[in-house]
């Protein structure tokens, strides 16, 4: 950077004229524009040019070919290959490209091999100059016989027919075979171009370069590995391979070569291959010997990194028995790292806590200095904004994204395409609400998109705009759980008075909403029209200019135009317009279809990359890029696993680059692999990698990428280490594991969060053993002797159906919180439980029975929570021929006048309990069912029952029927009863309240239905039977027969899977002994909830 600034200080010929930098990153341009100010005082007036761009600049300079147009670039050969594909697709010497797009109904697949094929030429315009005029010339050449080369060829031709000498190849080659200086319009051209930090250049462009030296200064700033000549040493792999081709007839003369430093004959095969080509053309040093050493010659310790950057410097190579033996390294040398964790989440956990140990260490230390680079940024991304935004918080900016991903407009336009081939699924309509510039374009707000969800989730509603829809992607027309279904369920609801049960029309309204609601609704509906009627724009094929024309349309009425997004929107507006122009440049007037459109539409709104976060002050997270090897105190490579780098090279087969390469050729593994040796040089204290080195699911190691083993392997025979030193680690799967805070194995962590957990799960631990009644603190629910709580019969119901889950909800305030269901975008194929109990409720509620199926099927049907076609149809007839005799069991035995609702509130000790009782007729109170009669209903019945016998007015009958299906599944219908009591009622109900209030203070182990397969099988008949005289023998028997309700098996959930009673019986589970049972009070506490119950219940059918 010295050397620049003192070329730059110097004034040129014309003060005005701008200088000429290239580079080959825009990092590069801002890391120059900020040093050039810190040394210069300013830096204005500066043009970056990548090396591409320069050499359009120079070559409209010449005065021959200053009248030429623009360069083909690479979208004007797509155009111009898809055009003549569909033009001379049929000739015979195109005949390999016409089978392959052959049965290419959407034209996809020629869109692809265009974008392929455009992009080989493009390369060929820069690589491969000289075949390009060959084959214009119809001259031979090298791989004229090759087939991929022959329509290659033809096709070449087509494309330069009408302007033949208007691409970079006849432009370059005329330049350097016609060159004069006098031919130059120096106008428009600096008196200088400097070159700073460029990795790789193709030879043809250093030729240029070369002829313009002639009339002006080219000045090149490299950065060079090693200050000797390296340009011939070898890698062992790479004399292993020639020592093989020796054997085949191969000059062993070329087998004389030196192995120096393994790390750069291994690793700079690119950066050899350029200084070598470099080395060809004459050039002049004006400035002193640049390079320093890195190590200290005052004879202080120096770390591993600095003796690598020396070793690299000096090509020396170390090993035992040489004259450059191995260095013994500090014990507090970290100056080389490498991490393995399990995923890409953990590897930015633990470089977080590396970060904040070094700003420990060092307090001059500042975010701009370090950087943190990976193969693919957009992988990583998410990551890294989750864990950095944590707890203590590190400035950091991440460059290199795609448009699209720092743009949640563009993402929400690439979405509402993505939905032109989609379902139109629940999901996939509802995201696009969640879209801000969405959002905001039809009003809702996020709290109102809740609603929405309930609304569509109410309305059943899961996928297909219409039957229409459906049927266009080739499955069956049903109207059922469409979008159109739906909405016209909502509004239906909204015109019809409540509990409207009837079709009106053939719709079956949903419950009406009030006030915002519809309003709500009403914002709603006019998005799902607006997106349907936009997706309707996209149907057929067009040709360009009318696809842009729809796709502005789109825009405009779907997104939200505000100052958050303007720049997003204008950026697509151009994007859109810049397709257009390049298809009319190449005369492409073909129509195409949507799937061509919107993959070139995605693929230019993902290759546009962002840079405005690069350097921007804080810890920069970036791409691997070249010439990135800016200087950083700390240097850290993320994702370097085997599978990512160095990354894969998608070169299509017929290349003839690929085929036939030469020196001097673009080879992306061979520049990834000198990318890493150009970040390990640019690291100034401390380098780092981290990768994905151990499987998340088993724990199986996964190699790291080539380059970091090599470097491992390079460590390991360079140094010698001290006992217990360590550079290479592999962390625990968990961040709070323990071994982050005992101060072992070199781990650390700075998490406060991480620290608490650690301390829970060690204290959870230690207290493994405890007895189960220790582990809760008593909840604080004291009451004052005359405090009365006033509460409904239903919460005692709802306590007894679990009383664990309502002792650690609301005595300890323990919240565990629900698991989701996933949102159902499928029709249902076959009705699960729940919903055959819903079902079969509302038939029997309607107790219409066989005698109006068709009716009764119409307005199921109409509800949408069928499944489609016959298969609902006989859903329906399975659930109907269960209810059926429910529902004639409960009109035979309710036949008598029925009584008014009864409201009654009692006080029990210090609880009020209300409840109001519907359904009281002559003879008595009914519960009839559609569920089987298990536990859970018969206990809330008698619960009712002893309740309605302490209130009952005069005139009330005391006894109480429940009709439901047989829990033994021998009978379709059974009714069981409980006879009228006049004494025994306020005792039994003052138990239940007495353990209602014991349940709230402490855990009180009855579970519904394992207690009621336990009561059954210990007393049977025998309900005087006391527990203290209780054999084993008998409990023994009992406890075999409830298991299965407590553990669960194939085709029941056991209560013990229940959460809160799972965390409650954790360490003391009743079922492990009798000791366990007895001294846990199951026995007792269910014997006197259910003995009562038994004792008065009677079957009566």
């Amino acid at each position: 950077m010295e050397a620049l600034a003192s070329v730059l200080e110097a004034v040129p010929d014309n003060p005005m004229m701008p200088e000429w930098i290239g580079i080959q990153s825009r990092g590069m341009k801002q890391w120059i524009t900020m040093q050039t100010a810190k040394k210069l005082g300013v830096c204005t007036n500066m043009h970056f040019f990548f090396p591409r761009q320069m050499i359009d600049q120079i070559i409209t300079s010449y005065k021959p070919l200053e009248n030429q147009g623009a360069n083909f670039n690479e979208d004007h050969i797509f155009w111009s290959v898809m055009k003549l594909i569909l033009e001379n697709g049929s000739q015979k010497s195109l005949s390999s490209i016409e089978n392959y797009i052959k049965n290419d109904e959407t034209g996809k697949k020629l869109y692809q091999l265009s974008m392929k094929i455009a992009k080989v030429f493009d390369d060929y315009q820069v690589y491969r100059s000289q075949m390009l005029i060959d084959w214009q010339t119809h001259s031979p050449n090298e791989v004229s016989k090759d087939p991929a080369a022959k329509w290659q060829e033809v096709l070449w031709r087509k494309i330069v027919s009408k302007d033949p000498h208007n691409h970079m190849a006849y432009k370059t080659r005329f330049f350097l075979e016609k060159f004069s200086s006098e031919m130059v319009n120096k106008d428009n051209l600096p008196s200088r171009i400097s070159f700073f930090g460029i990795s790789a250049l193709p030879e043809i462009f250093l030729q240029v370069f070369e002829k313009m030296s002639q009339i002006m200064d080219i000045n090149f700033f490299l950065l060079a590995p090693s200050n000797l000549f390296f340009f011939d040493i070898k890698s062992p792999r790479q004399l292993g391979k020639m020592a093989v081709k020796e054997e085949t007839g191969v000059d062993p003369e070329v087998l004389y070569y030196e192995m120096t430093n393994p790390l750069l004959s291994s690793l700079g095969t690119s950066g050899k291959l350029f200084h070598s080509c470099l080395e060809s053309f004459n050039y002049h040093e004006p400035f002193d010997y640049l390079f320093q050493d890195p190590v200290n010659e005052s004879g202080k310790s120096n770390t591993m990194l600095v003796h690598i950057k020396s070793d690299i410097l000096n090509l020396v190579s170390r090993k035992q028995g040489d004259n450059d033996t191995p260095v013994t390294i500090a014990a507090s040398d970290t100056s080389i790292c490498i991490h393995a964790c399990h995923s890409p989440m953990r590897e930015a956990q633990v470089l977080k806590d590396l970060l904040l140990e070094e700003f420990e260490k060092d307090p001059e230390l500042s975010p701009h200095d370090i950087i943190v680079m990976m193969p693919d940024i957009e992988s990583y991304a998410p990551f890294i904004e989750s864990v950095f935004t944590l707890e203590t918080l590190l400035p950091f900016s991440i460059s290199d994204r795609r448009k699209r991903s720092e743009s949640e407009s563009l993402d929400a336009f690439l979405k509402i395409l993505a939905l032109r081939n989609a379902r139109l699924e629940q999901k996939q309509v509802l995201d696009l609400l969640l879209s801000d510039s969405i959002a905001k374009k039809f009003n809702i707000s996020f709290d109102e998109i809740h609603m929405i969800e309930e609304m569509v989730e109410d309305a059943k509603i899961l996928w297909g705009k219409d039957a229409k829809h459906r049927e266009n992607l080739g499955l069956q027309p049903f109207e059922e759980n469409t979008w159109q279904f739906g909405l016209q369920r909502l509004f239906m609801g909204m015109a019809m008075p409540e509990n409207h049960e009837s079709l009106v029309k053939g719709i079956m309204p949903c419950q009406p909403f009030e006030g915002l609601d519809l309003e709500v609704l009403g914002k709603f509906a006019a998005f799902c029209h607006t997106l349907f009627s936009c997706l309707e724009f996209l149907d057929g094929r067009k040709t360009i200019k009318k696809w842009c024309e729809e796709l502005k349309k789109i825009s405009a009425l779907l997104i939200d135009r505000n100052f958050k997004n303007g720049e997003d929107l204008i950026f697509l507006i151009q994007t859109i317009d810049e397709l257009k122009e390049n298809a009319k440049k190449a005369g492409f007037k073909d129509i195409v279809s949507f799937e061509v459109i919107n993959s070139l539409i995605e693929k230019k709104l993902d290759q546009n990359i962002s840079q405005g976060n690069f350097l921007a002050g804080n810890i920069t997270f970036c791409n691997i890029m070249p010439m990135r090897s800016i200087p950083f105190k700390i240097t850290v490579l993320m994702g370097m696993d085997e599978k990512s780098f160095p990354r894969q090279d998608f070169t299509p087969g017929f290349s003839l680059i690929k085929q036939y390469p030469k020196a001097g050729d673009k080879i992306e593994r061979d520049e990834d692999r000198y990318l890493f040796l150009e970040t390990l040089l640019s690291a100034r204290s401390k380098f780092i990698c981290t990768y994905t080195g151990m499987s998340i699911q088993d724990n199986s190691k996964i190699p790291c990428a080539g380059v970091v083993s090599e470097l491992s392997d390079i460590m390991e025979r360079s140094f010698i280490f001290q006992k217990g030193y360590a550079y290479y680690f592999f962390h625990p799967l968990h961040p709070f594991d323990e071994e982050y805070f005992n101060q072992k194995n070199g781990f650390f962590s700075f998490s406060k969060d991480n620290c608490n957990i650690t301390k829970a799960l060690a204290q959870s631990r230690s207290e493994i053993k405890r007895v189960e009644r220790n582990i809760f603190v008593r909840a604080s629910l004291k009451k004052s002797k005359d405090q009365i709580s006033t509460i409904t019969l239903d919460e005692i119901i709802q306590f007894f159906k679990n009383p664990v889950q309502v002792y650690m909800k609301e005595g300890l305030n323990i919240k565990i919180p629900d698991v989701e269901d996933q949102t159902c975008d499928r029709e249902v194929f076959s009705i699960s439980g729940l919903d055959q109990y819903i079902l079969g409720s509302f038939l029997v509620e309607n107790k219409t029975g066989s005698s109006n199926r068709d009716q009764l099927y119409s307005i199921v049907k109409a509800r949408g929570i069928l499944p489609l076609g016959k298969k609902g149809k006989f859903e329906f007839e399975k659930i109907m021929d269960i209810a059926d005799p429910v529902i004639y069991a409960a009109r035979a035995i309710t036949s008598k006048r029925k009584l008014p609702s009864i409201v009654r509130e009692i006080n029990i000790g210090d609880l009020r309990v209300s409840n109001n009782f519907s359904d009281i007729r002559e003879d008595g109170i009914y519960f009839v069912s559609f569920g089987k009669l298990n536990s859970a209903r018969l206990l809330s019945a008698w619960i009712r029952h002893l309740f309605l016998n302490i209130c009952a007015p005069p005139g009330y009958p005391g006894e109480t029927i429940i009709i439901g299906r047989d829990p033994k599944g021998k009978k379709p219908v059974v009714s069981f009863s409980f006879p009228a009591l006049e004494s025994g009622a306020i005792k039994y109900f003052k138990e239940l309240t007495q353990i209602y209030n014991k349940g709230k203070d402490s855990p009180f182990y009855f579970f519904c239905e394992t207690s009621w397969q336990f009561v059954q099988a210990l007393l049977k008949d025998d309900f005087e039977l006391e527990p203290s005289r209780l054999d084993r023998d008998l409990l023994v028997s009992a406890m075999k027969k409830s298991r299965p309700s407590w553990y669960g098996g194939y085709y029941q959930t056991g209560e013990k899977q229940n959460r809160y009673v799972s965390y409650c019986v954790e360490n003391n589970d009743p079922f492990e002994s009798v000791q366990a049972l007895f001294s846990s009070g199951f026995v007792e506490n269910s014997i006197a909830v259910y003995k009562p119950l038994l004792q008065n219940l009677t079957l009566k059918s």
